[in-house]
């Protein structure tokens, strides 16, 4: 049973900084050696192991006695203690994430998702038929969700698409902004979703977004086979805490699953991979997109 304390964090991660302290203590954990589990560290602070699974989400940040523990269990020397405190005490004085306002209108996973993606120095995507979700232009993201926007009404469906947006943020941001590499088929850049006027838009904005350094786009061709027609939706991310093996994750149709296992993670970087190897080069990509959006 979870204690005073514990029971009143009712939601999440609130700012970036307090993700990226929770990936930081975790690989700290995870780097010792003989092993230290998240329920010798509770024992340690005097708390459960939900509350340092917590922490290492995000969800809360640790006190200054916790945390001098925790790194006393980890072996870890003076300059670490030391930067890990500055910034958690920035993380404390961190006003509340952009998505905060948005909690009661978003499933959970996809809250969580947020959560994650914020933080990242790199996201891998790969999708089927569809652009991938960074490049949708809101016309796009209309003609995409048509059906659930009869099934979840129109306010909750544009909610959706404004919080899509705004997660694009990450990569077109003028600080740090995180790099993306992206697999689509070549189905998804000929199909007319909205009709020849919003497509015409819709490979227009993939075009201008491919000019961004950080931002690579490869399509896989018909020529690819099963590659080209294999119904994935899969995202990779990275951090920039060395040792981190990221988090993957997978659309399940009604969610998110967000799966955090380094085997999982390794699983479905060597299915990115695979489907990478099947596809045109960048260059090869834009070529072909830019023939498509000529032609329409």
């Amino acid at each position: 049973m979870l204690d005073r304390e514990e029971r009143t964090v009712t939601k999440p991660a609130a700012s970036r900084a307090m993700v990226s302290v929770g990936r930081r203590l975790r690989a700290l954990r995870t780097e010792v050696r003989p092993r230290v589990t998240q329920g010798m560290v509770g024992d340690a602070i005097g708390k459960s192991q939900d509350l340092v699974s917590l922490m290492e989400k995000g969800g809360q940040l640790p006190t200054d006695q916790q945390l001098a523990t925790m790194l006393d269990l980890y072996g870890v020397d003076e300059a670490i203690r030391l930067d890990l405190l500055a910034e958690i005490r920035e993380a404390r004085a961190s006003q509340a994430a952009w998505w905060d306002e948005y909690l009661g209108d978003l499933p959970r996973s996809l809250v969580r998702l947020i959560e994650l993606e914020d933080p990242a120095s790199k996201v891998s995507i790969a999708t089927g038929a569809l652009i991938p979700w960074p490049f949708q232009i809101l016309p796009y993201m209309q003609d995409v969700d048509e059906f659930h926007e009869r099934e979840n009404g129109v306010e909750k469906t544009a909610v959706q698409h404004t919080v899509r947006r705004r997660r694009q943020d990450i990569f077109f941001r003028a600080e740090r902004p995180a790099a993306l590499d992206a697999l689509c088929s070549e189905a998804a850049i000929r199909a007319q979703v909205g009709g020849p006027a919003v497509m015409k838009a819709q490979l227009d904005h993939l075009v201008q977004a491919m000019q961004r350094p950080n931002i690579t786009l490869r399509i896989i061709p018909f020529s690819a086979g099963a590659a080209a027609a294999t119904q994935v939706n899969l995202n990779v991310l990275d951090y920039p805490t060395p040792g981190d093996p990221g988090v993957a994750t997978m659309d399940t149709g009604t969610g998110v699953a967000i799966l955090d296992d380094p085997k999982e993670v390794r699983s479905r970087r060597r299915r990115f991979d695979y489907l990478g190897g099947k596809a045109l080069t960048p260059s090869e990509s834009l070529e072909l997109i830019e023939t498509l959006s000529k032609e329409m």
